[in-house]
């Protein structure tokens, strides 16, 4: 159960408040000072407080000061009946994530509340990754992994460590399900960021008109309903990281704004005539093609070359089968401790039924089927009848390109170390020269010897293919023409005698 600090010196609103939370299944506790808070929190953890800004002795600002010296990373919610923008600004620059006007509307009250915990959570659940780094010393213990040992994902996790530390823009790149707000997660929680916040704003469930007072907020006045200031993620995450998540549905409109932050770290409120400074670190993710969205003129080139400075491409599911058992094997321990169950392993064929699996929904959905099994599963085996997919077994969902690339990517994943240990004396020209002159042969061969046609398929002149022919010595390869039996001229005659 999440619990609730309210620190407010008026009794009447701390009964409605702890009612109204526990209501919603919170656990609820409170104090009347600053002083006492403190006391509190350094004794016990809280998922979110909410600090009265005008109380004796230590005031909510200044007893919002100690917390963050204490290097308390709970939201903190300041609520005020002394509503200034002056108020809210200072809030924010020491580290409120919101404030609150008195009297409450139980709506706006319930919203930014869920909305603070949700990134509680996120901040609280740290992200690991087996990269050449490890686990950091002195953090907690990770709550989520990201699973994976084949190679593309040991060039992600090579990646995460090369740059989490760093103050440089990253793009996610990546089906559905990949894992790409796991990644994101885990640059943050390398990063020396990682005790301010991190705000996730998932771009394609945004409305459009919404998108500018979500991101850069509002003055009172600015529109029809704008009753007070509200301050949007960009000022709510100083310091922090930003993660925008399906970026490539982004309108055109807000890209522009965006790419100001990204460049001169400053935007305007909605209504505003003033220039705020941020210092926000950018941490992108798209299931789309940006490339092609900036030739179809659905996405800012300038912005596509802002965020591109670092991608990590990660892999579908269907392309690392051999991650299979391990993700198997680090769900099933999950959700045994989740749901108090006791699920040794998946039965030899239910393992086979995955691996059959295509994944459209890639490790999302391998997330979800093994959480519906563990759920209806009455024994310690899954077995196979128990895994319910979604769509019925398949060799492959992509393009027929996509399939050839990954039959390559097979391939030279079994014949790689072979290759390697041939020519661990030579140089890499020798590797490839090897794998060039064997592809020319077959597709020679392919082509009955026809030059023309084998350049075409290989996608060279044919002045290219003759000079290849010449230097892998691939003409003493081509079989002689058959010769012809001796009566064959037998009928041919010789021309007359001029």
């Amino acid at each position: 159960m999440e619990k609730i600090l309210i620190v407010d010196d008026d009794e009447g609103l701390i009964h409605f408040l702890q009612r109204f939370f526990e209501k919603q299944g919170y656990g609820a506790q409170s104090c009347q000072s600053g002083h006492a808070a403190l006391e509190i929190i350094a004794r016990q953890p809280f998922d979110l407080i909410l600090l009265d800004y005008k109380m004796s002795g230590l005031n909510g600002l200044d007893t919002l000061k100690e917390i963050r010296g204490l290097q308390v990373k709970t939201p903190v919610i300041i609520m005020t009946a002394y509503g200034t923008t002056d108020t809210a600004i200072e809030a924010m620059k020491l580290g409120a994530y919101d404030y609150l006007l008195k009297p409450f509307d139980r709506a706006e009250l319930q919203r930014i509340a869920e909305d603070a915990l949700e990134v509680n959570r996120l901040m609280k659940e740290v992200v690991s990754f087996p990269g050449p780094r490890g686990q950091p010393p002195g953090r907690q213990k990770p709550m989520v992994n990201i699973v994976g040992h084949h190679r593309r994902m040991q060039e992600v996790y090579k990646l995460i460590g090369q740059v989490a530390d760093r103050d440089v823009t990253v793009l996610i790149t990546g089906e559905s399900g990949t894992g790409k707000e796991l990644v994101a997660r885990a640059i943050y929680h390398h990063s020396h960021r990682q005790d301010k916040p991190f705000l996730a704003v998932n771009c394609a469930t945004i409305p459009e008109t919404l998108f500018e007072s979500e991101l850069f907020g509002y003055e009172r006045g600015a529109f029809t309903g704008a009753e007070r200031t509200h301050l949007g993620k960009f000022e709510r995450c100083q310091g922090g990281t930003l993660f925008f998540d399906e970026i490539g549905d982004l309108p055109l409109s807000t890209q522009a704004k965006v790419l100001r932050v990204l460049q001169y770290g400053e935007f305007e409120r909605l209504g505003g005539q003033k220039n705020l400074q941020v210092d926000v670190r950018i941490i992108a993710a798209t299931n789309k093609n940006l490339e092609k969205e900036v030739e179809q003129g659905r996405f800012r080139e300038d912005l596509f070359w802002r965020l591109n400075v670092i991608t990590i491409q990660l892999p579908p599911l269907r392309e690392r089968l051999d991650d299979i058992p391990p993700l198997v094997e680090y769900f099933l321990n999950r959700f045994n401790e989740e749901y108090h169950t006791h699920i040794r392993c998946v039965a030899d064929a239910a393992m086979d039924k995955l691996r059959a699996h295509c994944w459209p929904g890639n490790v999302r959905e391998l997330e979800n089927t093994l959480r519906r099994a563990v759920l209806l599963s009455a024994g310690e085996v899954i077995a196979a009848d128990q895994l319910k997919l979604d769509s019925e077994p398949c060799d492959w969902h992509g393009t027929p390109q996509d399939q050839l690339m990954a039959n390559i990517d097979k391939q030279l994943d079994e014949l790689l170390p072979d290759i390697l240990r041939l020519f661990a004396d030579k140089t890499h020209a020798n590797v490839v020269d090897l794998i060039e002159k064997a592809l020319i042969a077959k597709v020679l061969k392919q082509c009955g010897h026809n030059q023309v046609k084998a350049a075409k398929m290989l996608g060279i002149s044919r002045n290219t293919l003759r000079h290849r022919i010449k230097k892998f010595n691939l003409h003493t390869e081509i079989p002689a023409p058959t010769s012809k039996p001796d009566n064959a001229n037998a009928n041919h005659k010789p021309p007359l005698a001029s």
